[in-house]
């Protein structure tokens, strides 16, 4: 498939399966109308295709992208919010032109531009790239002048810089955003790894960055749990000795996302199980064995789990599938 929407609001877009007389007005329509809002035109010389993930939420947009070389143009009628973008490349590079300045971006460094003015980009052939979206509003509090960033390099290597790539990193990698405590908690942190790499005022980077870092370490804590929660033997303690902190901290930091350790691994564990029980291939499978599967010892305990959790009993959730099949 070239785009998908899941629960968890992420949308992919690839040009890969398209063909190559379609990618182009594919990659206008999808991200340069629909996304973005710019126009968008291939740079000669190779191949065109664009390719990655980005996350929508309320008040925050991240994109995870690679691509050809592309020239982008944003023009007056394309301008609909005061919206301040900004760019981290990871490979490749691009010369940014917007409020009368030009940035010369290579890889690694960062840049921030508006949206709510004209501008041009040129894109690298083969670049790789990061863009976070952030109301203007949210961000000016935290930034003495945000005005004066635009349009100037962010030099690579950068603590809260890199912080952010691998923020933005973690969530693309597993289910982060199930939860609206969570995607409020991910907005909030972005927000402030993002006024840090670009400079925030004094007091304001004294207090991100103490969230920030526990905003990764609680992604990172998640990121686990996600890797591990077929495992019975999964603990607050077994997350803490892979992650060299202690069993308290663990639980600390997943007080922030409004439920603790043992909901987590539950509500995961609950949704696996259903997943197996409407799977059509597995109708003959035995209950007691899916429950096992999931990570629950005891079948009594998993079928009262089940049952207050989507109002049905696992059996009644089999044989309800089976009959909307």
């Amino acid at each position: 498939m070239t785009v998908v929407e899941n629960e968890s609001q992420i949308l992919r877009i690839s040009t890969d399966d398209i063909p190559e007389r379609d990618r182009l007005e594919f990659a206008r329509e999808v991200y340069g109308r629909m996304i973005i809002k710019h126009e968008i035109e291939p740079i000669p010389g190779g191949r065109f295709y664009l390719r990655g993930a980005m996350h929508r939420l309320p008040g925050l947009g991240i994109a995870s992208l690679a691509g050809s070389g592309i020239y982008t143009k944003r023009t007056p009628a394309q301008i609909e919010n005061d919206d301040v973008v900004l760019n981290v490349t990871l490979a490749g590079g691009r010369v940014l032109r917007q409020l009368g300045r030009e940035a010369v971006i290579g890889e690694g460094e960062a840049v921030l531009s508006t949206s709510a003015d004209v501008g041009t980009c040129d894109i690298y052939s083969n670049s790789r790239w990061i863009s976070v979206r952030i109301p203007f509003g949210a961000l000016a509090p935290m930034v003495a002048d945000l005005h004066s960033v635009f349009i100037r390099p962010i030099p690579a290597n950068k603590e809260p810089s890199s912080l952010l790539v691998g923020y933005i990193g973690a969530l693309r990698e597993m289910d982060a955003l199930g939860t609206q405590e969570l995607q409020h908690l991910v907005v909030a942190h972005v927000n402030e790894l993002v006024a840090l790499t670009i400079g925030a005022r004094v007091d304001a980077a004294e207090f991100a960055r103490g969230r920030g870092l526990r905003a990764a370490r609680l992604v990172k804590v998640l990121q686990v749990i996600e890797a591990g929660i077929l495992d019975a033997r999964l603990s607050a303690a077994t997350v803490a000795a892979q992650l060299g902190v202690t069993p308290r901290y663990v639980h600390l930091l997943l007080e922030e996302t409004g439920r603790t350790f043992s909901r987590h691994v539950l509500e995961k564990r609950l949704v696996r199980a259903m997943e197996l029980l409407r799977d059509p291939r597995l109708c003959d499978r035995r209950i007691a064995d899916i429950a096992l599967e999931v990570g629950f010892a005891d079948l009594s305990h998993f079928n009262r789990a089940f049952r207050r959790h989507f109002g049905d009993t696992p059996s009644g959730m089999r044989a309800n599938s089976g009959k909307q099949a």
